[in-house]
């Protein structure tokens, strides 16, 4: 069996590294050697949780299991005059590192294993026919520019025609790390969300600071600007924004220390959740599967996207073991809707934070302020989106997450 996958974000990495272990040939293609992948701006400012770490840990990946690198509290906010918060611990702890240094390392992991990575930059379906010649499957896990056209929108379960948030964001220093360690949300009614986890780059510790502004809000001010040229000046109006909006977080700002890592270590975009057609149809006899972003873009807000594409990939690299039959449209489409089970919840969970306002959501972050037992509950649900999902899908069954929550732990 030959596995061509095209990408190198976790998906696809963790994907090859599994079939490696399982023995079975992949080609990796890559736009960048590890060099380039660390030398560029931050694409993302990922948080694994212990899921994902679990699964590093099958993969034999330790270079980030010293406790050095958790990020064992959620801290949640809701600013306002009847604003409220809480902190929850997480059953296993999370981790926040610098995903160019994830990205690379696994990179160059892969190819002390035996991989052979190569490096070819492919653009469209175009390249993506040439390379079919030479696999017996073709997963592409590469999201963005021309190459996701490929998988067309799946409209019936993509309902953003635009992007929610508008996103930037950037690592500072000058920012004391919350107490306990761990990451912070602080959502504010009708204008966004700024999350600011305590982040490991290249510079050590550091504050990962996004923004994520609801489009022509009173956030918009900075994440419609393009500060690549200017720094000082996005340091300047990001910190006069946390001053106005987020009093808690001002708290920990050290005004003469807080300036960004470095002018690259700053990013600017916006996403369009997105659910695709999770394969395509190439030539004769020749089919492509898409995990990771070119099958499903999630906004960032619940911090669930890289997560669910190692998922996927650990789920997909099994299908492939088990598998002995013609890579064709049936097993493309079969396989295809044995991971939506998997990937649904999430999507829907991510697309309910992101949409107007659902009267559940308050009500159950509101509960989790005045009832530690129902913050535990919420903050370890993080790290299981179909529990998370069943419980936030309705009025009714968050009613219930929260009575659960209080009768359980209370030991009735």
């Amino acid at each position: 069996m030959s596995i061509g996958i095209v990408g190198t974000g976790i998906a696809g990495l963790h994907l090859a590294l599994r079939l490696q272990q399982f023995g079975i040939d992949a080609t990796l293609y890559t736009a960048q050697d590890p060099d380039g992948i660390r030398s560029g701006p931050p694409l993302n400012f990922v948080t694994r949780f212990g899921s994902t770490r679990e699964r590093e840990g099958m993969l034999g990946l330790t270079q980030w299991a010293s406790s050095l690198y958790d990020n064992p509290w959620m801290h949640v906010c809701v600013e306002g005059p009847d604003g409220y918060a809480f902190r929850g611990e997480l059953p296993k702890p999370a981790s926040s590192i610098d995903f160019r240094m994830y990205l690379a390392t696994l990179l160059e992991e892969y190819q002390r294993r035996g991989g052979e990575p190569v490096l070819r930059p492919v653009a469209d379906r175009d390249d993506l026919v040439r390379l079919a010649s030479h696999h017996e499957l073709l997963v592409v896990a590469a999201g963005r520019g021309a190459l996701t056209d490929t998988f067309a929108r799946d409209p019936a379960r993509s309902p953003f025609q635009s992007a929610p948030r508008h996103l930037v964001g950037g690592l500072f220093h000058g920012v004391r790390p919350p107490d306990p360690v761990g990451m912070t949300m602080h959502m504010v009614p009708g204008a966004g969300e700024i999350h600011a986890p305590t982040y490991h780059s290249f510079s050590g510790q550091v504050t990962a600071v996004l923004v994520e502004a609801v489009p022509d809000g009173p956030f918009s001010a900075v994440t419609d600007q393009d500060y690549r040229g200017d720094p000082d000046r996005f340091t300047a109006d990001v910190l006069r924004l946390i001053t106005t909006h987020v009093p808690d977080l001002r708290t920990r700002v050290e005004e003469r220390e807080f300036v960004l890592t470095r002018p690259v270590d700053l990013m600017r975009g916006a996403v369009v959740p997105v659910v695709r057609r999770g394969w395509a149809q190439l030539a004769d006899n020749a089919y492509a599967l898409a995990v990771g972003d070119a099958w499903i873009t999630n906004d960032p807000l619940t911090a669930q996207g890289a997560n669910l594409g190692s998922r996927l990939a650990f789920h997909l690299a099994d299908a492939l073991r088990e598998y002995t039959g013609a890579h064709d449209e049936t097993f493309c489409r079969t396989v295809s809707e044995q991971l939506w089970t998997l990937a649904q919840p999430v999507v829907d969970w991510a697309n309910l934070f992101i949409g107007p306002p659902a009267p559940q959501i308050g009500t159950l972050l509101a509960a989790a302020a005045t009832d530690q037992r129902v913050a535990d509950a919420f903050v370890a649900r993080l790290d299981h989106p179909e529990a998370m999902w069943h419980g936030i899908s309705s009025v009714q069954r968050t009613d219930e997450f929260i009575a659960q929550a209080r009768s359980v732990r209370s030991g009735v």
